[in-house]
């Protein structure tokens, strides 16, 4: 009883607050496209998260305040959190920034290969094995973490006529120095790692608007790479010193398109395209003795990915409804080279040999699903669909004698970042968002909190089965 009493007042709070007040907020964020039955995104709607692949969107998006503010939420924290803003210059020129958030494989969260497993288990996560590479430094034992990453990206875009034309930078590093102090060879010495670790991008981006067509079309160039030296102390000749150094930089490069074709006042065909490669092949190097070599390159990293579809964007009475088909193929590989005779420093006469991991997957069809309702002035209603009926065929080409070897299964693939939701809980999503004036708070919509109550109107709390309202929150500001 209490409890239906506390949400009929809240409601009603909240329903005399948004009618006393004109709505000029705009929802979006990842929250909403998650919703919505993305992949997190949904290709066939329109976003101000849309800024992140394409930088043209902040003309359209300008005067915004926009906030991830996370999953995984507990107490005062959270994962995923990130916060942004775009400011209009004049109506067709905008200029923004951005920070915190995480892109491309850097971060593990966004690593097909980490969810796949296996022995190309890194092609597409970065920092794991430039990690295990810095380890084998001497004396350290230190290792990078993506917690202390926050990526900073500032963009603008110009509009001219029907053409939109925007540009993106975006830049994270970190750095660490490691002193340690040896007092096995006389007098104390000592020996200091270095190790860095960034990523440098650059986004370029196009909205052409053909009246009944809209492209939208950008590319992606962004390096990542980190280094890592030892400098021992010196010893005395012909000792040779056991410094060591890393070396890894990997490219990845990416086209994204997309039309939204005006067939009718409601109705629009949206086909869309994307292709993302990355690659890496982290280098050691260390002084060996004359008439020896050790394995500078032992390994090889790749990541293809390429996904074409077709969907629709259309307008129903009180609300939108997104919907495409896609096909998806991911490719991860990862090229293992040692010596014939094994061992790390041999003679240099000494043979090598290569085994080859590939990890294939093929969605087909991928399903993308969304319906956005007004349910009232102040609160918008999501549903949402996503499926990848998916292939995966994982494959070992060892050196002759050895055969090749391949295994092929099918499986319900989870798209990436999951945001912490296994693959049921990413199939059927519910949303809602939230308006007030200027303000919107846009919410993933936990299915538990629906059927047991509310987790702060209950009365109940985490440890004695209360549940959270939320999985993903997103929240904007519009000052314009």
């Amino acid at each position: 009883m209490k409890r239906t009493i506390s949400m009929f007042l809240l409601a009603f709070v909240l329903l005399g607050v948004a009618q006393a007040q004109e709505t000029k907020s705009v929802p979006g964020g990842l929250a909403r496209e998650m919703a919505l039955g993305g992949s997190p995104t949904n290709a066939y709607l329109m976003d101000y998260s849309d800024i992140y692949t394409n930088p043209a969107w902040a003309v359209k998006y300008g005067d915004v305040i926009y906030s991830e503010l996370g999953y995984d939420f507990v107490g005062c924290s959270a994962s995923g959190q990130s916060a942004g803003f775009t400011y209009a210059i004049w109506k067709e020129l905008s200029v923004g920034l951005s920070i915190g958030k995480q892109e491309g494989p850097l971060f593990g969260q966004n690593s097909y290969g980490s969810q796949l497993g296996g022995n190309a288990a890194n092609a597409d996560n970065f920092l794991v094995p430039v990690n295990s590479y810095f380890s084998s430094l001497p004396n350290e034992t230190y290792s990078v973490s993506s917690n202390t990453l926050r990526p900073l990206q500032v963009y603008g875009a110009l509009k001219m006529a029907n053409l939109t034309l925007g540009l993106a930078f975006y830049r994270v590093s970190y750095s660490a120095t490691d002193d340690y102090t040896n007092t096995s060879v006389g007098d104390s010495v000592n020996t200091t790692n270095e190790v860095s670790i960034g990523q440098t991008g650059f986004k370029a981006g196009v909205l052409f608007d053909m009246d009944v067509m809209l492209l939208d079309a950008s590319a992606l160039l962004r390096f990542n790479s980190a280094t890592g030296k030892n400098t021992p102390p010196p010893l005395p000749a012909p000792a040779l010193s056991p410094n060591r150094e890393v070396d890894a930089t990997g490219t990845e490069f990416g086209l994204n398109a997309r039309l939204f074709i005006k067939l009718s006042d409601k109705f629009s065909l949206v086909p869309m395209a994307r292709l993302y490669t990355f690659g890496y092949e982290p280098e050691l190097k260390e002084a060996v003795a004359a008439g020896y070599k050790f394995n500078a390159k032992p390994d090889k990293y790749s990541r293809t990915d390429f996904e074409v579809g077709i969907g629709s964007n259309i307008t129903v009475p009180g609300g939108r409804v997104f919907a495409g088909l896609s096909l998806e193929s991911i490719s991860l590989k990862h090229n293992v080279t040692s010596f014939v005779s094994g061992g790390f420093e041999v003679p240099t006469a000494t043979a090598t040999q290569t085994t080859n991991y590939t990890s294939s997957i093929l969605s087909l069809p991928k399903v993308n699903l969304g319906a956005e309702f007004e349910i009232a002035s102040w609160l918008t209603g999501r549903l949402g669909y996503f499926k990848a009926y998916a292939t995966e065929t994982n494959t070992t080409e060892a050196p002759a004698p050895a055969k090749k070897q391949e295994y092929k299964g099918t499986f319900e693939f989870k798209y990436m970042p999951s945001c912490s939701l296994a693959v049921a809980d990413q199939l059927l999503s519910l949303g809602i968002g939230l308006h007030f004036n200027r303000l919107s708070i846009d919410g993933y919509l936990c299915e538990e909190w629906l059927a047991d109550g509310p987790f702060i109107l209950s009365g109940a709390n985490a440890n004695s089965g209360g549940n959270k309202m939320f999985g993903v929150l997103s929240m904007s500001y519009n000052f314009n």
